[in-house]
């Protein structure tokens, strides 16, 4: 499947709609997230469907050799180095201050587990952490699973997985909310949703589905207009009816608060995002000239996009160095949106410079593996 830049630009919408969320001014942009993830089953399922057919002499230890080889030299370097930096400035000034506590989770990508418990030190500095963390744990496990599929059981195996999905998610529900030390024990609605939203199982269908598209007729069907349209009105109608139905949902959610916590949300409500997430990119796959995302052809959003793991680790340290010096200035009418376009120019330059001047040092290195995969197949923030 030949490099699609459009695809980009949806990494890149999805990376500033994140921005805004964490900046307060977007409570439905976490979705972000969920867009990515669907993105990442897509693209490492193709490599590893891909490569069970290019490997079949060499054997599964010399692919497994490479794939992983390919997914250090993307993640790893960018990821230790932001904890690097957060490591020099806590030796220097001792912040943030939980740093010292919560470094094992950081470092061995298992934080999304960590924030289940009740005293979790949370610090925006470091906590959107735990989706990376969740990404490592995907790729540990589903390569491996996609590569002892039957071929032609994978449809039905597939489809299977995603009521399986809601089950895990109702699973995750109640042991969060009756295992003590937890958040969700004796907790908030929210609280009680945490489990749903930051363990890895819980979001199987998001994998799932983007494995789905990486089957032609199955892609070729989400592609077509009616049903991209349908499923966009959908999650957009029953986000405006939870807002109608539920006083605490505020309409700038619209409808989609993080945790999903009410409603039974956390139950349907991912596996809706990760249905209308998959008929975007199928659409984008199928339709390149579609007039609805006809942005997608920005070169500027593209470029954006392909240093959006960049965006994603560097955003939150620059809002928080921004919140700390806004809080010393007086607000003005549209202060806060000038804030967050600061916060949005400064975090691209951030990940530009990090990509040209470090990331690329191992991306060249990449080339040397046997694994010849197409640019479109690369991991989730790439």
């Amino acid at each position: 499947m030949k490099y699609n830049p459009q695809l980009d630009s949806m990494r890149a919408l999805a990376a500033l709609a994140i921005i805004a969320y964490h900046y307060l001014l977007f409570p439905a942009g976490w979705i972000g997230v969920q867009f990515f993830f669907v993105l990442s089953g897509f693209l490492i399922s193709g490599i590893v469907i891909k490569g069970k057919n290019q490997y079949q002499e060499q054997g599964i230890l010399s692919f497994f050799k490479d794939f992983y080889k390919r997914r250090i030299l993307r993640l790893f370097p960018l990821y230790f180095g932001y904890l690097g930096i957060l490591g020099i400035i806590y030796l220097f000034i001792r912040k943030p201050e939980a740093l010292n506590h919560e470094w094992l989770w950081l470092i061995t990508y298992t934080l999304n587990f960590r924030w289940l418990f009740d005293n979790y030190t949370f610090h925006m500095v470091y906590g959107h952490l735990w989706s990376l963390s969740l990404e490592w744990q995907f790729y540990l496990i589903w390569p491996f699973f996609l590569w002892y599929l039957p071929g032609k059981y994978f449809i039905k195996i597939m489809l299977w997985l995603i009521p399986t999905a809601m089950l895990l998610r109702v699973i995750a529900y109640f042991i969060c909310s009756h295992v003590t030390y937890l958040v969700g024990f004796d907790g908030t609605p929210a609280a009680e949703a945490l489990a749903p939203y930051v363990l890895p199982f819980s979001h199987l269908d998001a994998f799932v589905f983007g494995a789905l598209l990486c089957d032609r007729r199955f892609r070729r069907f989400l592609s077509k207009p009616f049903v991209v349209y349908t499923c966009m009105l959908v999650t957009i109608a029953s986000g405006f009816i939870l807002v109608i139905s539920i006083p605490s949902y505020p309409l700038a959610s619209l409808g989609w608060p993080s945790n999903l916590p009410l409603a039974y949300q956390w139950v349907w409500g991912y596996s809706l995002l990760n249905l209308t997430s998959a008929t975007i990119i199928a659409n984008l796959i199928k339709r390149k000239d579609a007039k609805l995302f006809s942005f997608t052809k920005l070169k500027f959003l593209q470029h954006i996009g392909k240093i959006s793991y960049g965006v994603y680790v560097y955003h939150p340290i620059i809002i928080f160095a921004t919140l700390a010096f806004s809080a010393k200035m007086h607000p003005f009418p549209g202060s806060k949106l000038l804030e967050l376009f600061i916060v949005t120019s400064l975090t691209i330059v951030a990940a530009h410079f990090s990509y040209e001047f470090w990331e690329k040092r191992f991306l060249k290195k990449k080339i040397s593996t046997r694994q010849t995969v197409k640019p479109e197949s690369e991991a989730i923030y790439n």
